[in-house]
């Protein structure tokens, strides 16, 4: 097995706790209350654009061409799902444009910058790489099993997720990460596959979070 292979069998069941979590099963089924997915949104954007920023930093670290021009686009990409996606629902929803972000975004955002920042190159995608990988499995779930598709409020969101464009960028992030972790030493390998399965667990807590509308309590 490559090394993603091995590091999803260590998640795995963490991730069937994503996927059966109250806001994905919702969400699933189109009842999901308005105000949790409202909530979830503004994070989300708050995120993606961080997101964007932290992926900028990895391709500006990146020496092959290809990969420097990868990540590059991946970052474009996630701030451009970050408008069209959410513009969309910021105006049906009325979502604010400041967006403070919950306690668990902030941790989440500053985790994944901090690893792009200061970690060695490979561990930083590593840590990246979740939230391609599991936005995907997740929407694909979502959309082989909700029961009325056409009719779900949240079409946009799953259509988005589940989509062939994200399935392409989802393998080529998983292409480089296991490369670079073909060259790695053994303990290299498993630093990657420690910070990929703490940003796993940093996606389980932004879903939660959402669930429950999570505020600073000072």
């Amino acid at each position: 097995m490559n090394w993603s292979e091995q590091v999803w069998q260590q998640i795995n069941p963490l991730y069937q706790k994503i996927q059966n979590l109250p806001f994905n099963q919702e969400l699933m089924n189109g009842n999901l209350p308005t105000d949790k997915f409202k909530f979830y949104l503004a994070q989300d954007a708050y995120y993606l654009l961080e997101f964007g920023k932290t992926l900028a930093s990895i391709s500006g670290r990146m020496s092959d061409p290809g990969e420097v021009l990868a990540f590059s686009e991946f970052a474009s990409g996630a701030i451009v799902v970050e408008r069209q996606l959410h513009e969309s629902y910021f105006e049906e929803l009325g979502l604010p444009h400041h967006i403070k972000p919950s306690p668990t975004c902030l941790l989440y955002t500053n985790y994944i910058r901090n690893q792009a920042a200061f970690e060695d190159l490979a561990i930083a995608v590593a840590a990246v790489l979740p939230c391609f990988w599991i936005y995907k499995k997740v929407g694909a779930y979502i959309y082989e099993n909700q029961k009325e598709a056409l009719t779900n409020p949240y079409k946009k969101w799953i259509d988005t997720y589940a989509g062939a464009e994200f399935g392409e960028i989802v393998n080529r992030a998983l292409s480089i990460a296991n490369q670079m972790a073909a060259t790695a030493g053994k303990l290299q390998r498993e630093n990657m596959s420690s910070v990929f399965i703490m940003a796993t667990k940093l996606e389980w807590m932004f879903w939660e979070s959402a669930y429950r509308k999570e505020e600073w309590q000072v």
